[in-house]
């Protein structure tokens, strides 16, 4: 009708565009939530930091332990919530109890056991996307209860139709795009925090583990890691890899042979085969030497869970998604550092730091020592007695390091999670003594080469 205004069409957002804006309110949200934390935890020590002027030192011991307890509560939550790479920055955490303070590896511990599982109807989805067929016609038998679920991913035991056990792998739908943004997030938040806070500038770290994170969600690469792992340690007393099931490879879902061990946490089983657990810690630290010294290829995720312990005390390594190739410079420079921190040799460790490409924002070698003593030992190179945490708090607070290869952060973490794996086992020996032997022999390998070749 002339002159009558018509009524405006909304139009709600359906489909394709509503699944969109769903999503992108979801990683707001995320975002939002980890700068949240983030500030938290900082104000948090921030107002620690001037309560305890003026106060004895038992008192502001007791208020840095309260402040200690409430952020590692913080980040604990905000693991179990975002899941992901904050589960897997949590369960690093949570095994260095050389440099965490206390609270911290109580809290941070629990992620190891405790990661909440996805939905079974989940994870067959994936299986039938990355197989072509339901899980129902690939096995005889599937078990929808999983054997563990981790920060990117979960494992389930079922049986091929040929018989065999196996374990199947399978990845978290999600978590590829979740990684990309928790580690722009992350970025952001070290970013900030390293220009307000210099010497908390850990944006190296950071910068190696966007460089490492993803690697471990691509499972074809994990299935031909562990063929050249397990071909590696094929002759090595003690040591098994579980077999890739070749024709069961895929991006998101891979299945391997099933290995019936105790896992590395339940000392009582291990006890009840008669195990002798620092002989254990060796045997573990050597095929870490191995893998690292001898090969130049290694799993640079040794936590507790994955590592099983099996009667007559072999172990079986599984998880090969983060794996590592050393360049041969990179490779015999670590083993000088080894054999330089086990002469307890300032001048040879600061020799090996710099042919290994470490810079430090000063000349003062006392700088390096300390923080490098510390990233790779479990005391300071020229005393006999062990850390304290304020020798620890003082080191990290101080932070020396301008520049550190990504590959050296990785073998960092690698002795770091062999340090909480041996002092589980009460091995008398710390894991720079245990991959000493191996140091050597790549050492003497290589100089037989060069005098060959002169």
């Amino acid at each position: 009708m002339p002159g009558r205004r018509q009524p405006r069409t909304v139009r709600f957002p359906r489909g394709r565009d509503n699944h969109r804006m769903f999503e992108n309110v979801r990683r707001a949200r995320r975002s939002l939530r980890v700068v949240r934390t983030g500030a938290r935890v900082y104000l948090g020590y921030k107002r620690t930091q001037r309560r305890v002027r003026g106060k004895t030192a038992e008192a502001a011991a007791a208020d840095w332990e309260r402040r200690h307890e409430q952020s590692a509560e913080l980040l604990y939550r905000l693991a179990i919530d975002l899941k992901g790479m904050y589960i897997k920055m949590g369960q690093f955490i949570g095994t260095r109890s050389d440099v965490a303070p206390a609270a911290y590896v109580r809290s941070l511990s629990r992620l190891q056991d405790k990661v909440p599982p996805r939905p079974p109807w989940q994870v067959r989805a994936t299986i039938e996307q990355q197989f072509g067929r339901p899980a129902s016609e690939l096995f005889r038998w599937f078990d929808d209860t999983p054997l563990g679920s981790a920060s990117l991913a979960q494992v389930h035991r079922a049986t091929l139709r040929d018989g065999r056990d196996v374990v199947v792998k399978v990845q978290y739908r999600e978590v590829a795009e979740l990684v990309r943004l928790d580690l722009r997030n992350l970025r952001t938040t070290v970013g900030l925090v390293a220009r307000r806070e210099p010497n908390f500038d850990y944006r190296a770290v950071v910068n190696e583990m966007a460089a490492q994170i993803p690697l471990e969600l691509d499972f074809v690469r994990e299935a031909e890691m562990t063929r050249r792992v397990g071909e590696n340690l094929r002759e090595i007393r003690g040591v098994v890899v579980p077999r890739v099931v070749e024709e069961m490879v895929r991006p998101k879902a891979l299945v391997t042979e099933y290995v019936d061990g105790a896992r590395l946490l339940d000392r009582q089983r291990i006890e009840s085969m008669g195990i002798d657990r620092p002989a254990l810690a060796q045997t573990i630290a050597g095929a870490y030497g191995h893998q690292i010294m001898i090969d130049g290829l290694f799993q640079a995720d040794p936590h507790p869970g994955n590592i099983l312990v099996l009667p007559g005390g072999t172990v079986a390594l599984l998880d090969f998604g983060l794996t590592k190739e050393l360049p041969d410079p990179m490779r015999l420079g670590f083993a000088r550092l080894v054999v330089a921190s086990g002469d307890r040799d300032p001048a040879g460790i600061l020799a090996a730091f710099r042919e290994l490409g470490v810079r430090t924002k000063s000349n003062e070698p006392g700088e390096v020592l300390g923080l490098m003593s510390l990233f790779f030992e479990a005391r300071p190179i020229d005393e006999d007695r062990p850390l304290t945490m304020g020798d620890r708090s003082a080191a990290l607070s101080r932070n020396p390091v301008e520049a550190i290869p990504g590959d050296l952060v990785l073998l960092g973490r690698v002795v770091g999670l062999l340090r909480g794996v041996c002092s589980s086992l009460g091995a008398p020996l710390s894991p720079m003594q245990l991959l000493r032997p191996y140091a050597e022999r790549a050492l003497e390998a290589a100089g037989k080469v060069e005098s060959a070749s002169a």
